[in-house]
């Protein structure tokens, strides 16, 4: 009975060990590579008009202080795509900000794919022929105003997009921390729609 009881607590204590490092008990890993998102920058645009937000990144990412690029779809062992999310608001009075809502069936996709409402949850898939992460995807302006966009509905980032491997199973995720100058210091990129 003492041998089972100091065995338990050797095995205990191994666990709560591990628990330590969350990211490492959920096989989570963290890059940073710049400017993997891009907003379609345009200052004016007329109501009917989409505005595009695009991401075209091959799967072999440098990485600071490594001289050979990282293979993301194998260190994700083929993860499918990676998610990223962001959010329009317009300005209803001065310095006063509402989010902008659209539809799945609303948004232009041409690459990748989205679900869409209150925030748009934006996928850059695989695409095997050229062996990148391609997104591109127009939301609709139906109103006149001005606009503004952040990334990372979940994030406390104010000039990086986040991306997150679609990794299936027990395999490594990667999340990609992705800085941006598009972005002014508070998160934001600022655009206008006129008639």
């Amino acid at each position: 009975m003492k041998k089972f009881t100091h065995l338990a607590i050797a095995l205990s204590a191994l666990f709560l060990a591990s628990c330590d490092d969350e990211d490492g008990f959920y096989n989570e890993k963290y890059i940073d590579v710049p400017n993997l998102v891009q907003v379609e920058a345009q200052d004016v645009y007329q109501v009917g008009d989409n505005m595009y937000i695009f991401a075209d990144f091959s799967r072999y990412l440098d990485e600071p202080g490594f001289s050979t690029p990282l293979d993301i779809f194998k260190t994700t062992s083929g993860a499918q795509g990676f998610v990223f999310s962001y959010t329009f608001e317009r300005e209803v009075s001065p310095g006063v900000w509402q989010p902008v809502s659209t539809t799945t069936q609303e948004m232009h996709v041409v690459n990748g794919s989205v679900q869409a409402g209150s925030f748009v949850l934006a996928t850059a898939v695989y695409d095997a022929t050229d062996e990148s992460y391609e997104y591109y995807a127009g939301f609709p302006l139906d109103a006149v105003g001005n606009y503004r966009i952040s990334f990372g509905v979940n994030s406390d980032s104010t000039n990086e997009i986040e991306l997150r491997s679609k990794t299936q199973g027990n395999n490594l995720f990667l999340n990609i921390i992705s800085g941006t100058s598009q972005l002014d210091n508070s998160g934001f990129y600022h655009f206008t729609v006129t008639n």
